[in-house]
């Protein structure tokens, strides 16, 4: 019998929940994981490498059924080629980056970026940008989400806040920002498993919270239909708030 890397008591109760609802967020709004149930799960145990180690298996794993049910709207994604390839090279200077710079730092900042596009988004002053001028910073912003996955694991907030101002359809925006997710998430996972700390406890929680977070999916897919596009923008929005709120508890405990 493996035994768990997290003890089992009532913390397993709010975990469990927070990996569901994690999973039907991803299928709304195209966030899930890292941005609901990571720093939940960070605040509950208290070890983010651990969390991290648990969840990037359901986080790769949960990108390309999103892309998969959204790949009739590949066009508009055209525009993310620069910033996928910079994403990528992003990813390794972050790594070396949390060397120099303390993560809680960049959370910080990255948390009042996202809190003043929020309060901004509220009071109906969307920051937009013609998609000429999206194209042209595209490997700007995905060096520096790269970075930001790298260092912080906190790519989602910039890059949705990037798609969100070229003001993409519903069905594009899911799929270009789960384009995003796999390839960052891909990445950081072959870079986690490059540290050898995955253990087969480790493995036996990540499937785990795979099993859970597909459940939460499959229920998302169920009851998509019924949510209209208000409802979907304000999804959006709650999520980023929920990575604002993470960020600036990781910012808290330095």
């Amino acid at each position: 019998m493996v035994a768990l890397p997290v003890p089992l008591d009532a913390r397993l109760i709010v975990a469990v929940v927070a990996v569901l609802l994690a999973g039907f967020a991803k299928s709304v709004t195209g966030m899930g994981l890292p941005v609901l149930a990571v720093p939940i799960l960070a605040a509950l145990y208290g070890d983010l490498r651990l969390v991290l180690l648990c969840t990037v298996l359901g986080t790769v794993l949960t990108d390309p059924p999103m892309v998969w049910r959204y790949r009739a709207h590949w066009r508009e994604s055209r525009m993310l080629g620069g910033f996928l390839l910079a994403g990528v090279i992003g990813m390794v200077i972050g790594t070396h980056l949390l060397t120099f710079v303390k993560g809680a730092w960049l959370a910080g900042a990255l948390a009042i970026v996202v809190i003043a596009f929020i309060v901004v988004s509220l009071a109906g002053r969307v920051p937009t940008m013609p998609r000429v001028v999206a194209v042209r910073i595209g490997p700007l912003v995905g060096l520096i989400c790269g970075m930001l996955q790298g260092s912080a694991g906190a790519a989602g907030p910039v890059s949705t806040s990037y798609l969100v101002s070229t003001q993409m359809p519903r069905g594009s925006f899911l799929f270009a920002i789960n384009v995003i997710f796999l390839t960052l998430d891909a990445t950081q996972f072959v870079s986690l498993q490059q540290l050898h700390e995955t253990t087969a406890a480790i493995w036996t929680a990540a499937a785990g919270i795979f099993v859970l977070c597909a459940a939460g999916l499959g229920l998302g897919f169920a009851l998509q239909s019924r949510i209209d596009d208000r409802a979907f923008k304000r999804g959006v929005l709650l999520m980023l708030a929920c990575a604002a709120a993470g960020l600036l508890y990781r910012a808290a405990r330095g």
